[in-house]
C-alpha cells in the first residue's frame, strides 16, 4: 500500500476526505537525482554514520552513530531535498576523502577522533562564510537558486535524525513516559538535558 491510498483510507474512515491530502503527498516525494541511490550504499550509509559520529560523538548518552543517523540521511535527501541541493550533498559527501586527504594525508575514516574534530569544524566555519555569502546573493534576486553548503545539510540532518530517534528521545534527552503538568518554573541546574516532547 503506498501513502496516497493510506490517505485515502483514513477518509474513508473518517468519514470524509483529507483537506490538503494532495498537496501533502505531493510535498512528500521530490524527484530525487539518479545518483541519489548511490547514499544508500552500505559503504555511504557507513560514511555518514562516521560523519555524523563526529558532529555529535558519544560521550555519558549516546551519539549520532548510536541511533544509526547514517540510514536516516539518504531518506530525507531523497524525499525532502530539491535536485539543486540533492547533487550539493552528493558532491560534499564523495570529496570527503579527498578534502580529508589534503589536510591530514589519509581517508576520512582513518582520522583519529581529535582530526575528526579539526575536520568537521574546517567544514563548519567554511559552510558559515558559504550560507551568508549565500543569503547575501540571494537577496540581490538576480541569481538562481543556490545550493545549500554539504556540511550545514549534514549537521541539521545529524541534529533532527538523532532528536528524532528513540535513542536520541529516550537516552539523549530527559525522557519522561507519562509527563506531568507543565511547569515554567522548573528548576534548572547548569549541565541539565532538555525534556523530550
Amino acid at each position: 500500500m503506498n501513502r496516497r491510498q493510506a490517505i485515502q483510507r483514513v477518509a474513508m474512515i473518517m468519514g470524509g476526505s483529507v483537506i490538503g491530502a494532495n498537496l501533502f503527498l505531493e510535498g512528500c516525494i521530490r524527484p530525487a537525482g539518479k545518483d541519489v541511490a548511490a547514499l544508500f550504499e552500505q559503504t555511504n550509509v557507513d560514511l555518514l554514520n562516521e560523519l555524523a559520529d563526529a558532529i555529535l560523538p558519544r560521550t555519558s548518552t549516546p551519539g549520532a552513530k548510536d541511533a544509526n543517523v547514517g540510514a536516516f540521511i539518504p531518506v530525507m535527501i531523497r524525499d525532502c531535498y530539491t535536485s539543486v541541493d540533492q547533487e550539493a550533498f552528493l558532491e560534499g559527501l564523495f570529496k570527503t576523502d579527498e578534502v580529508s586527504e589534503e589536510g591530514f594525508n589519509k581517508k576520512f575514516t582513518e582520522l583519529t577522533a581529535e582530526e575528526r574534530l579539526q575536520f568537521v569544524n574546517k567544514l563548519d566555519k567554511e559552510a558559515k562564510d558559504y550560507q551568508r555569502k549565500k543569503r547575501e546573493k540571494e537577496q540581490d534576486n538576480s541569481v538562481e537558486e543556490l545550493p545549500n553548503h554539504f556540511f550545514t545539510m549534514l549537521k541539521q540532518l545529524t541534529l533532527t535524525g538523532f532528536f528524532t530517534s528513540k535513542v536520541g528521545m529516550t537516552e539523549g534527552l530527559r525522557y519522561v513516559k507519562v509527563p506531568g503538568k507543565f511547569d515554567g518554573a522548573y528548576p534548572y541546574r547548569r549541565g541539565d538535558r532538555a525534556f523530550a516532547p
